[in-house]
């Protein structure tokens, strides 16, 4: 199907011969509900305002005698005035001809558009020996027909009028069509409708969109210019939702491979002396800008929680915190990539799940969107979870509808499989993708496994979404089969095209550049919906990471050798020439990013897009090609035979590998590509400011302000030459230029925040759902292990509340129920509250000074082995200004001779009791007691021992350092075989190293808490609670101060007692404590 956009013969535009009035046919530009003005001039005065619509696509404006305007399109919410700085569209500055005052926009371009006057749009009179066609979705025409442009002949009239009446049509189904004069030259779509209903509309392609309340019958009557409908259409509007952008010119970057939320991962390879590393939401965000540059959309791995790794097994989607990074480092990631007008795309895995078990499954809680609670009869009846005899008391539960999956591939093994069909599951999905665009803000959807449920269900879910952009992997290297697939996905979705992976990246690898003549969907003539690729994470060392194909362009595991340079980038420059969309894969990017770049600008420069027109010719050891684009044309030539080396005449080079070139020319002045550090807040003394530059005709030049003035105008702009430094608030406006082009100015506005210097409040309004409410704390406070300290404290309003010690200036902490909902990662510099709407979101709503009168003394009583140990002490709710009193001789500061005023931090070199309390006018705190025990840091290395339950097959040791470097290798760590005469399981840790932190764990999924020592320590497993605890006999041990035949005294619950972590603690306190350096179970 093509997209066309006509003058709307229907529609009589008249010249006024006073007062002018001039005439807008919007077309398209009536999308999304558009509120539509238009700004005059040249008159003697200028008029501007909110256009009248005379009619369903036509609207006017007197504009007195003015002789130039410009038509505005913005949202209807701006209110009625022009709105420049929020504007969606504007077109180019006009002069209105004389004899015409009628404008047609026919695309999305400042110049898209025609003007005429009443003699340019009288009806012509039907040829009478013509034939005109009805073609739309296979619902409507069959399958075999689908948008084909002699679908259905009309039938003609007498009077020379056609008509076609479709019987026996679906109630609630939506349906598509367009009128054609038996080719796309000439096609009548929904801007020629004439009778105005509620439940007829149209799409992003101009097609007629129609939805019945009842089975029946629709006529379709056409006069050669204009259309009319009759039927028992519905009382609201067809979903105008089309997932499938046309003339796209989006080039897309898959930002990961396969486990790369990890250093390590199969496929990270060395490029340019050091390793690939980790795709994490916060190093995507530091090449953020670099992203922006050159790529469109950016497809993410699955970001909701899952059962861990790379995340094809979610388990709770309303949680958006995973491997990949906190729910609030990627919303900071999509926001940046929005801030440099990139799109996001989000991998969607809804044909399978993971759970509790085999047949129970976490709450998924969209806020708003809904709240939804799966069972088994919400999985498919075919599941393994019916007859695998692992699924236990599970076995034959699930009860969930059928829903179509294609050859047998609609079980998936590993994870439990949702019953599409059944309406409950249906709501859920539309309720995930609502919240994922309109809370998370994803732009659109990638759809793993889609040929495990009918692809029905696809265009369901897209058109309750209204996401921008949809693709499928639907893993067929037949193109009918995929053709057929997108027929039942009602053409509302893109698929990666497998069938040109199959054939012409194939080829190009084998040397076989023929193949690249009519392939896959591109030769088909499909392009519009081809998603080309050269690799994924599922090709990408498929073999070396256990999965089963080698599909990897070069060779499985081989694609990164040096040898296979010419093959990955030959192929990529196919992709990047040719119609559809291509998406370049990470590691290609890492590795070669010169290359791509350079002819993903030359892409950008001719503006080849998803529908651009193909002329080509292949034969031995050649493919040479020529794809036309919006503004210029694209000369690929492959193979050694192509004549690759000479220059085509009227072309410049974009990059020329071993055996290849790609080529452009266009009709417009090369733009530079300018990048700018985005937006940020900042608390450290100066920040940094970046920008970079891009143009394939030479290097751009940089000028930029940082007093807010223009740099175009401005006396004071400065010549960017490297990274500068900032301090303050600042705003910074740039722009680039070369060859007297000049990119738009961009502007970011850098914002300093003064470091918080009053103790941290964080207060939490959770859902009446969560049954108890657990705090979390790491990097600057420790609250106990997971999940926590159980948080009961709550202020007058019923807020519940923590004050952290005065030495805390920033936390990380979670809000969690234990019970599969939780908060993202949050980074706690300032005071704040949050309330619950499917996740954690700031609130205005609390009052943080409603905190009672306390003292606050950092750190608490604990052991120390430094040479000294600062002690700060704070107050909070106070209302006046409040004095604190303390002594360090154990004596009461209430009454001792010896108490003194808290006027600075207090240091202190040895085994110290401190006591103190503090006073607000009439206000006083209780006296609080801390005891600091001093005790010599080990000189020798440290010794961990681990005796593990019979029930763990095998045991790992992880540990890592202070400043998180992992010791032992990658998670699970190393496996833990090493025992002494008395099976404990032992590990001695470099001599040079006098702290770390560890983990036991069975690599199962069974493991300890983050466990630090600082000393010899042995652990024991206790079963029943399914935590380690400190061992104090560790029999036939060489650990210090635990041997057996040791006279441990017995505890005195009147003296100081600490935890493990060196914090007092009460005389009821049940666990490990330790008294005089001796350690107790209680």
């Amino acid at each position: 199907m093509k997209k066309f956009y006509l003058i709307l013969l229907a529609l009589v535009c008249t010249v006024s011969l006073s007062a002018r009035v001039i005439y807008l046919i919007p077309n398209d530009w009536r999308s999304d509900g558009a509120a539509l003005f238009v700004h005059s001039w040249g008159g003697g005065s200028d008029i501007a305002g909110k256009m009248i619509q005379e009619s369903d696509n036509l609207y006017k404006f007197e504009i007195g005698s003015n002789t130039n305007c410009l038509f505005v399109r913005q949202s209807p919410d701006l209110g009625d005035q022009i709105n420049w700085d929020k504007k969606w569209n504007q077109t180019a500055d006009l002069a209105i001809p004389a004899d015409k005052n009628c404008y047609t926009i026919t695309g999305w371009g400042p110049n898209d558009g025609t003007w005429s006057a009443q003699g340019d749009v009288n009806p012509p009179t039907p040829d009478p020996n013509a034939t005109y066609y009805v073609t739309g979705t296979a619902e409507l025409v069959g399958a075999d027909k689908a948008w084909s442009e002699t679908a259905i002949a009309m039938t003609k009239n007498a009077n020379n009028t056609f008509t076609h009446t479709f019987s026996d049509l679906a109630e609630g189904v939506i349906y598509r069509m367009k009128i054609t004069n038996g080719t796309w030259e000439q096609n009548w779509g929904y801007s020629a409708v004439q009778n105005a209903h509620a439940g007829v509309t149209g799409d992003s392609d101009g097609n007629i969109v129609f939805k019945l309340a009842t089975k029946g019958n629709v006529e379709i009557n056409f006069n050669g210019a204009s259309i009319t409908l009759k039927g028992d259409f519905t009382d609201e509007k067809p979903i105008n939702a089309n997932s499938v952008p046309s003339e796209c010119e989006d080039v897309m970057l898959q930002a990961f491979y396969y486990d790369s939320y990890r250093d390590g991962a199969p496929g990270d390879v060395l490029i340019n002396g050091k390793q690939l590393g980790n795709t994490k939401w916060n190093v995507l965000l530091a090449q953020s800008g670099e992203i922006g540059t050159y790529f469109d959309l950016v497809w993410l791995p699955p970001s909701g929680k899952s059962e861990g790794g790379t995340g094809y097994h979610q388990t709770v989607y309303s949680n958006q915190n995973s491997d990949w990074g906190s729910q609030k480092e990627l919303l900071e990631f999509i926001n940046r990539m929005h801030a440099v007008n990139t799109k996001v795309v989000a991998d969607i895995v809804i044909n399978h799940a993971g759970g509790k078990s085999w047949c129970e499954f976490y709450t998924q809680n969209f806020g708003e969107y809904g709240t939804f609670e799966p069972d088994a009869s919400w999985i498919a009846q075919s599941d393994e979870v019916n007859f695998n005899p692992e699924a236990g008391d599970c076995k034959g539960k699930a009860t969930g509808p059928e829903d179509g999956g294609y050859n047998m591939q609609d079980n998936y093994g590993s994870a439990r499989d949702w019953a599409h069909a059944k309406p409950e599951v249906q709501e859920m999905m539309k309720a995930y993708l609502k919240w994922m665009k309109n809370v998370i803000g994803f732009d659109g959807w990638r759809y793993d496994y889609a040929q495990g449920f009918k692809g029905k269900y696809i265009d369901m879910y897209n058109s309750a979404s209204e996401n921008y952009f949809s693709v499928v992997e639907f893993w067929n290297g037949d193109m009918n089969n995929i053709k057929s697939y997108l027929n039942d996905v009602n053409w509302n979705t893109l698929a990666f095209d497998f069938s040109t992976k199959y054939s012409a990246i194939q080829g190009i690898a084998d040397g076989q550049y023929q193949k690249c003549m009519g392939s896959g969907l591109l030769g088909a003539g499909l392009s519009k919906y081809a998603v080309t690729f050269v690799d994924s994470h599922d090709t990408y060392f498929g073999c070396e990471a256990g999965r089963d194909n080698n599909d990897e362009i070069g060779g499985c595991g081989k694609s990164m050798e040096d040898y296979n340079k010419d093959r990955v980038l030959g192929a990529n420059a196919f992709i990047l020439s040719m119609p559809g969309v291509p998406c370049v894969f990470y590691p290609h990017w890492a590795k070669y990013k010169d290359a791509i770049g350079k002819m993903v600008l030359a892409r950008k420069a001719a503006g080849v897009h998803s529908e651009s027109k193909v002329s080509d010719e292949a034969g031995n050891g050649y493919y040479k090609s020529t794809i036309t684009g919006h503004h210029g044309s694209i000369r690929l030539l492959l193979g050694p035979n192509s004549g690759f080396e000479t220059t085509p005449q009227g072309y410049k080079l974009a990059y020329k590998g071993g055996n290849f070139a790609m080529y452009y020319n266009t009709t417009e002045p090369e733009v530079p590509v300018l990048s700018i550090t985005p937006t940020t807040i900042y608390k450290t003394e100066s920040h940094t400011v970046e920008m970079s530059a891009v143009a394939l005709s030479g290097t751009p030049t940089i000028y930029y302000t940082v007093d807010g003035t223009n740099p175009t105008t401005s006396a004071t702009k400065k010549t960017y030459t490297t990274a500068f430094t900032i301090n303050g608030t600042v705003t910074v406006k740039a722009y680039a230029t070369l060859n007297g082009v000049n990119s738009e100015v961009q502007e970011a506005t850098y914002t300093y925040q003064e470091p918080q210097q009053t103790p941290l409040t964080v207060k939490f309004m959770p859902p009446a759902t969560w049954e108890n409410v657990y705090l979390y704390a790491w990097d600057g406070a420790n609250l106990g292990a997971w999940p926590g300290m159980e948080w009961k404290t709550t202020d007058s309003e019923g807020w519940l509340y923590h004050v952290f010690p005065g030495d805390v200036k920033e936390v990380k902490i979670i809000f969690t129920n234990n019970a599969g909902e939780q908060s993202s990662d949050i980074l706690l510099d300032q005071d704040a509250c949050y309330e619950w709407n499917g996740m954690e979101v700031l609130s205005q709503n609390c009052t943080l000074s409603d905190i009672p009168f306390q003292l606050l003394v950092a750190p608490e009583g604990k052991i120390f082995k430094t040479e000294s140990l600062e002690i700060t002490m704070s107050t909070v709710g106070e209302e006046g200004t409040p004095a604190i009193y303390y002594t360090l001789d154990n004596t009461d500061p209430k009454t001792s001779s010896t108490k003194k005023q808290y006027t600075a931090p207090v240091v202190i070199t040895k085994t110290t009791t401190l006591k103190a309390y503090a006073v607000d006018g009439a206000k006083e705190t209780e006296v609080q007691t801390h005891t600091y025990t001093y005790q010599a840091p080990q000189t020798t290395a440290l010794v961990v021992k681990f005796f593990p339950p019979e029930s763990w097959t095998a045991v790992y040791l992880y540990a890592w350092d202070m400043s998180s470097t992992p010791l032992l290798g990658d998670w699970p760590g190393m496996e833990w075989t090493t025992k002494d005469g008395n099976g404990w399981l032992y590990y001695t840790f470099p001599e040079a190293m006098r702290e770390v932190n560890v983990i036991f764990n069975n690599g199962e999924g069974v493991q300890t808490a983050d466990l630090y020592v600082d000393g010899d320590v042995c652990y024991v497993w206790n079963e029943a609670e399914a935590k380690a605890e400190i061992d104090l006999e560790c029999s036939g041990s060489d650990v210090e101060n635990v041997e057996a035949e040791k006279i441990i005294p017995a505890l005195d619950t009147n003296l100081p007692m600490f935890n493990i972590l060196g914090q007092q603690v009460s005389a009821d306190y049940q666990g490990v404590v330790i008294q005089n350096g001796y350690k107790y179970i209680r």
